[in-house]
């Protein structure tokens, strides 16, 4: 350990480790054992790997989702003279040839990249000939089927720590419970009893309060009080972006001075915002939960949830950004039952119809590959055709891969291109050039009023070319700065590693699994936002229900934080969200004559409750008709029966005939955003990925991989 603690102080300036630091790093560097550590954010993490990234010989590589978190670690390490570079979608071609180079030569010591990484083939190419001493994943509760934030992305990443040999692993992740915890250790071969390190969940200085509120405007009435007399910077998180604008435009008529942040905003933009933030000191954000991740700011005092989190999970991440410098903060909570059908739309909308799930894998299953034997497919045009959003197909085509090994995702590339003359010649040499690849592109591009457009994949198949020849040509034009490009619509690629299903009853095992999965899925995230309200309303202390629910049963003393709402009046808060109404029948009769359709119950039960689709949209019976979330008070399940027995009488068709004309009605809202059109009354996750037997190591592949392997993966 004494080249670490030199590392400590040389590189990094700080005398002695926090936390259980250096119990961390002793674990990698001396005892060479994989490790998963449960620290905050701001609670020290990066320096567990970045510490041993300098005491092995070979090269770090770094797995995060966020590109500006990889950014900012990546800029305060070249600011410390080492050796480390991102690969992401922002750098330009020199720069990214120039990061490869260096990390060919063996002269990059760290290397941050995004999951999605993993499914080019340059880069595992190029990985495969360097040794990887460790591999820290960040965010890693979402590798666990369990997880509340489950990608199927990052499932693919103990494939490929065990097919690259990599040496050691170090999991990360601000919050993950218990079940959590055990699936990540037994992914990646992490002893639970001696490779887990956490800080406790129990922060004495933080006071978990909850209140109930009707509407958006006893809420505003009771948030202005609350952060006028704050003493330093505040969070007040919001369910959609547009909440966001309108909660600090609220906020601002009393002179606040409210920012907004959310994933719509431009880069630059949410950059200001977020440097504005960290240096402020009575600073006010109204953010959705894209704001906070990577937020190392010690002195936030307030973090409000003016509507509900969908999950305790995300609650505990969120609140756990106050107070970090130890001095006193407030975490303060609404229940609204106008919040929850909302929520429960986030949690339900991710479910397809199983035959949609059918024709989807019949197309999959009977394509015919391309020249080079891999199977691609546009996402985005399959999400509206099938009307399965494409965070869900992606989930499904993991499936396919991981749990019945039928395919595996490698390089995606796009089909448009758009293409500008960058030089003022660029078009005359084009059309000069004489190759089969520059014929073909000149027979099939479309003028636009900048330059031209052409489909690569359509323009290839009637030359009879290969799309990469038409694509290599474009980009030698392009590094010889004859042209600028845009690419779009990109297509997904797989090879195909065993034969797919093609017998009807093939595929409907295979669907039946799928499906399976999906509504246990979500069945589960319903309980998880059930669980929030749960408790919010318990009676017992706030924070040693937080505590527990994270498996610290002793955490808080005497299990009485003496801050919180139910310690101090001594009884829980009474929020009781009417039961779930029967579906009305005027309303269901009026979604009947709007949409004609009858093969797909699951999507009029989606207008009734409020629940946006690719179909909905595409068809115009979304947020903007009127009856859409015309029966939001309804139980959902009775709305899918109701509708299931009127599809059944036609025979579960889809009609040939154009939808009546209806008129679509405007949204009102109230000065904080919340529909007031409605009348609302009522009161990732988990388990169920894949049916796959995922035993083994790392539980890649059909079977899973068994086996106990140690030092080599």
């Amino acid at each position: 350990m004494e080249k670490a603690y030199a590392i400590l102080k040389e590189t990094f300036g700080f005398d002695s480790f926090r936390l259980s630091q250096e119990q961390v790093i002793k674990r990698l560097v001396e005892e060479n054992e994989n490790a998963l550590v449960l620290y905050p954010t701001g609670g020290g993490k990066s320096l567990t790997f970045q510490i041993p990234a300098l005491c092995f010989e070979g090269i770090t590589l770094v797995i995060s989702p966020l590109i500006a978190l990889m950014r900012d670690q990546v800029d305060a390490l070249v600011r410390r003279n080492v050796k480390a570079a991102s690969l992401d979608s922002t750098l330009t071609a020199d720069k990214s040839a120039w990061v490869k180079q260096e990390v060919i030569d063996g002269h990059m010591k760290m290397l941050y990249v995004a999951p999605e990484r993993l499914n080019n083939e340059s880069f595992i190419q190029m990985m495969s000939g360097v040794r990887i001493s460790l591999l820290a994943i960040d965010e890693s509760h979402c590798i666990s089927q369990w997880g509340a934030s489950f990608r199927p992305e990052y499932l693919k990443i103990a494939r490929f720590a065990e097919e690259m040999d990599v040496e050691r692993v170090l999991c990360l992740t601000a919050t993950a419970t218990k079940e959590v915890a055990d699936d990540i250790c037994k992914q990646f071969l992490i002893d639970p009893q001696n490779g887990v390190f956490r800080t406790p969940v129990y922060r004495p200085n933080l006071a978990f309060e909850v209140e109930v509120a009707r509407n958006i405007d006893e809420k505003l009435a009771r948030l202005i009080p609350f952060l006028e007399s704050r003493t330093g910077p505040a969070i007040v998180y919001v369910t959609l972006q547009s909440h966001a604008q309108d909660v600090a435009d609220a906020l601002n008529k009393t002179g606040m001075g409210a920012m907004v942040y959310h994933a719509g905003l431009p880069a630059e933009k949410r950059e200001e915002i977020q440097n504005t933030f960290m240096e402020s000191e009575r600073g006010i954000v109204c953010a959705t939960i894209a704001f906070g991740m990577g937020i190392d700011k010690a002195d936030i005092r307030q973090v409000v949830h003016l509507f509900m989190p969908k999950t305790i999970e995300g609650y505990s991440q969120e609140v756990g950004r106050a107070g970090r410098d130890g001095l006193l903060s407030t975490c303060l909570l609404f229940l609204s039952a106008a919040d929850i059908p909302i929520l429960e739309g986030f949690c339900r909308g991710d479910t397809c119809h199983k035959e949609s799930l059918l024709l989807w894998l019949q197309e999959v299953a009977m394509k015919k590959p391309a020249r080079d034997g891999t199977l691609d497919f546009n996402l985005y045009e399959q999400s509206k055709v099938y009307d399965i959003r494409p965070n869900v197909l992606n989930l499904c085509y993991a499936q396919l891969e991981l749990d019945f090994g039928y395919i595996r995702a490698t390089t995606p590339y796009y089909s448009i291109y758009e293409i500008y003359d960058s030089s003022g010649s660029g078009a005359a040499y084009i059309n000069r050039a004489s190759s089969a690849a520059a014929r073909a592109i000149r027979a099939h591009w479309r003028p636009t009023s900048k330059g031209y457009t052409i489909d690569v994949v359509a323009a290839a198949k009637a030359a009879n070319l290969d799309r990469s020849d038409l694509a290599k040509q474009i980009g030698t034009w392009e590094l010889e700065g004859r042209i600028r490009t845009k690419a779009s619509q990109v297509r997904a690629r797989y090879h195909i590693l065993g034969e797919l299903p093609k017998t009807p009853d093939d595929i409907q095992t295979v669907v039946d699994l799928l499906y399976e999965g999906m509504v246990k899925r979500e069945n589960e995230a319903v309980a998880k936002l059930r669980g929030v309200t749960k408790f919010a309303t318990t009676d017992d202390c706030l924070a040693q229900s937080l505590a527990s629910y994270f498996g610290d049963e002793d955490a808080v003393p005497d299990g009485m934080c003496g801050r919180c709402t139910f310690c101090k009046t001594g009884q829980g808060v009474d929020f009781d969200p009417t039961a779930d109404a029967k579906p009305d029948s005027v309303k269901l009769q009026a979604i009947l004559r709007t949409i004609p359709d009858r093969d797909d119950p699951r999507l009029l039960a989606r207008m009734a409750f409020g629940i946006t689709s690719p179909r909905l949209t595409a068809n115009k019976w979304s947020t903007s008709h009127e009856l859409f979330g015309s029966m939001v008070d309804a139980d959902f399940g009775a709305l899918v029966e109701a509708f299931d027995a009127e599809c059944k009488k036609s025979g579960y068709k889809k009609s040939d005939a154009p939808p009546p004309s209806t008129t679509a009605k405007k949204r009102t809202y109230s000065q904080a955003g919340y529909e007031t059109t409605k009348s609302v009354k009522r009161s990732y996750s988990g388990g169920g990925y894949g049916s796959g037997t995922r035993g083994g190591s790392y539980g890649g592949g059909r079977g899973g991989r068994g086996g106990n392997k140690r030092g080599k993966w």
